[in-house]
């Protein structure tokens, strides 16, 4: 659920994609900025990360690949399962119709 991070005036930013993240972010803010603490005194290579204060938030922008798959062709790809051989046992006949329209649909859509 984190987008990116990135860091701004001493500050530790996470952008997320959805409000229970940030939710579950707040309960764990205190661990991460400890988690930070620790960082710098067993990694002397990251020295160079000043950070004082972690802080999230949500965004309601959509990445390119949100776009993509929004706009993704939602045509159906795999092949008919049903076979189609039922029998219509109803005396009505408009619901005999509609069973017999699904009957040709499936026929129709069925490759093999």
């Amino acid at each position: 659920m984190i987008r990116f991070v990135y860091t701004k005036n001493d500050t530790l930013f996470f952008v997320l994609n959805h409000p229970c993240a940030k939710m579950e972010f707040n309960y764990k803010r205190n661990l991460i900025k400890s988690l930070l603490k620790e960082v710098r005194v067993h990694f002397p290579e990251c020295a160079c990360l000043h950070v004082n204060e972690v802080q999230a938030f949500v965004t309601n922008q959509k990445s390119e690949e949100e776009a993509l798959v929004v706009s993704a062709n939602s045509d159906i790809f795999y092949a008919e399962q049903a076979t189609g051989a039922f029998e219509t046992l109803c005396d009505d006949e408009k619901l005999r119709a509609l069973f017999e329209a699904i009957k040709e649909t499936i026929a129709k859509n069925r490759t093999c």
